[in-house]
C-alpha cells in the first residue's frame, strides 16, 4: 500500500473562533472558512476542521457520531517545531485566541526533546516538540 495523502478531520463548535486560533497561534494568515470547513495544510498532513453539523454528517457515513475531546479523553496531535522559541511562542499565544495551556514547556527527560501541550478552543490537544539535535 502506498499512501498518497493523510487527512485528519476534527469537529469544531465555532468556526470563527477556531479560525482565529489557527491563524494566530500557528502563524497561518491565509486560512479561511470554506463550505463549513477550515483546511489547514501542514507538512505531510491536512487538517479539516469541520463545523459540528458537517462533521456529524461525515462521521455518520462511518457509523459514528460526533464527540469532542473530554477532560481525560481524546487524541493528541504531535507537531515538531523549528525551535524552543517557537514552542514557547505558541504556548504563550494559545490562551489569547481561545486555547488552553496546562503548563510551561520543558525538556522531556526520557528522550531529550523540549515539549509543551496546548488545546485549541474545542479541546483538541496539541503536543509541540522541539526535538533533540
Amino acid at each position: 500500500m502506498k499512501i498518497r495523502a493523510t487527512v485528519v478531520c476534527m469537529p469544531v463548535q465555532q468556526l470563527d473562533k477556531t479560525l482565529s486560533f489557527y491563524k494566530n497561534v500557528f502563524g497561518l494568515p491565509d486560512l479561511q472558512v470554506e463550505e463549513g470547513m477550515i483546511t489547514v495544510e501542514l507538512p505531510n498532513l491536512s487538517l479539516f476542521l469541520m463545523e459540528k453539523g458537517d462533521f456529524e454528517s461525515y462521521s455518520k457515513k462511518a457509523g459514528r457520531g460526533t464527540a469532542f475531546p473530554g477532560e481525560n479523553a481524546g487524541s493528541i496531535i504531535s507537531c515538531a517545531l523549528m525551535s524552543k522559541e517557537d514552542v514557547d511562542k505558541a504556548l504563550e499565544d494559545a490562551p489569547k485566541f481561545g486555547g488552553t495551556v496546562g503548563s510551561k514547556a520543558a525538556v522531556d527527560e526520557s528522550y531529550g526533546g523540549y515539549v509543551g501541550y496546548m488545546a485549541d478552543p474545542d479541546g483538541h490537544l496539541w503536543e509541540l516538540v522541539f526535538p533533540p539535535l
